[in-house]
């Protein structure tokens, strides 16, 4: 039995954990976007300690782990916390929400004092003590270039490297500044949003971020900013800056594929990894793919273009189990189609369009192309198959040729 989607209105963290159909769930925010071997090992034991021993990548970069209790929460952020991932206070660590590119400070071709402009933010957020009052789910992105192009990261604010300097992207307005100077924008306007009355996410409403430019003097020295959005590269295999990549599939893995890729960093690699918003682990200084069951290693894949949320595996709202849907469709998936698969309209793993949306229903699919979860399908009550007939049968021009009971029009 399913239960109607309601939205909680905020992410799980690891102060504020969220229930769900397998218990609790937690996330762990890697300072930095950064870990190091021991933490990750640290992240595993947790996991089976505390939890179910299931891990998931997030679309923020975060690990999320599922099966807590109430009370083993709170053991769980104590272990956080001791092994340096995290501050021991609930508002330290709600502030420091940011996106990041993986490969700052290694891509040789990225902006060479992102690692600094990254840092000063960071430092920056966690000294605001008398930041209150910000949006549910607000964050702040730093995009530096290179192999993973500007433009890739959504968030409320993006501090965004360019051939000039910086610009800091707020809504449809972009103000050009210097790293240092980015900084303290970015954290006046954070300001300026939390203080407006019944603020909202510049991401949904671009009159907010207006307001808070306006509030931060600099309104009229900022320019219209580029609002094309760029297809992450895929982080599968060998990457810029003696980096190696490896994805994971949709869906959670096992403790111990954690603890695989941790030992895998330390003896192949420089003990460190990045945790990247696309499901993927970054391990520096590492010359050969981790020969693990269950990592994404060939940038070809055709599982990297797919986003499926947890499912029937461990959420009340959805009908049946989409990761093994999504996982049985991935064959099928033309070599340009990016899918979503969700288990009910939040769409939860990737709330913006993709090229094929599909909704768990209990008789089957609901079909948004070129749309989001919660967006009017033009079908439903599709069946696998008839995904798959769609999906063989991909438009062949930009218009949507999906008519009523997964037919085709003819070409």
């Amino acid at each position: 039995m399913t239960t109607s989607p309601s939205v909680r209105g905020w992410c799980p963290g690891l102060h504020t954990p969220m229930e769900a159909a397998d218990g609790w769930l937690v996330r762990v925010r890697p300072p930095l976007g950064r870990l190091s071997d021991r933490q990750a090992h640290a992240i595993a034991r947790a996991a089976r300690t505390h939890g179910n021993g299931l891990i998931e990548l997030t679309s923020r970069g975060n690990l999320q782990l599922r099966g807590l209790t109430p009370d083993s929460a709170h053991g769980f952020a104590r272990d956080m916390h001791e092994a340096g991932l995290a501050s021991a206070d609930a508002a330290t660590e709600a502030r420091r929400s940011l996106l990041l590119s993986p490969l700052a400070g290694i891509d040789p071709h990225a902006a060479p004092d992102a690692p600094d402009v990254i840092r000063a933010l960071d430092a920056a957020l966690a000294g605001a003590t008398s930041l209150r009052g910000l949006p549910a789910k607000f964050a702040i992105a730093v995009e530096c270039g290179g192999y993973v192009p500007t433009g890739t990261l959504r968030a409320d604010i993006v501090l965004r490297a360019g051939r000039a300097g910086w610009l800091v992207v707020c809504g449809t307005r972009g103000w050009p500044c210097t790293g240092a100077a980015g900084v303290e924008m970015v954290v006046a306007l954070t300001h300026a949003l939390a203080a407006l009355d019944a603020p909202a996410r510049p991401l949904r409403n671009p009159a907010q971020a207006d307001a808070a430019l306006a509030a931060a003097g600099v309104l009229d020295a900022t320019r219209p900013a580029p609002q094309g959005r760029h297809v992450p590269p895929p982080l599968a295999g060998p990457l810029p800056g003696h980096a190696m990549g490896a994805v994971l599939p949709p869906g959670p893995i096992d403790a111990d594929l954690l603890d695989g890729v941790a030992r895998w960093c330390a003896d192949r690699g420089n003990g460190h990894m990045r945790v990247a918003p696309w499901r993927a682990f970054v391990m520096e200084q590492c010359a050969a793919p981790p020969p693990l069951p269950g990592l994404i290693t060939d940038p070809a894949d055709p599982r990297l273009r797919i986003w499926a949320c947890i499912g029937a595996r461990g959420c009340a709202c959805a009908p049946r189990d989409v990761i093994a849907d999504a996982l049985y469709l991935a064959p099928d998936l033309p070599p340009d189609l990016r899918l979503h698969v969700s288990g009910c309209t939040k769409g939860c793993a990737h709330p913006a369009p993709a090229d094929l949306t599909l909704v768990a229903g209990t008789d089957g699919y609901s079909l948004c192309p070129h749309g989001r979860a919660d967006e009017t399908p033009v079908d439903s009550g599709l069946s696998l198959a008839q995904i798959q007939r769609i999906m063989r049968g991909w438009p062949r021009t930009q218009q949507d040729a999906t008519q009523p009971n997964g037919r085709t029009r003819p070409a």
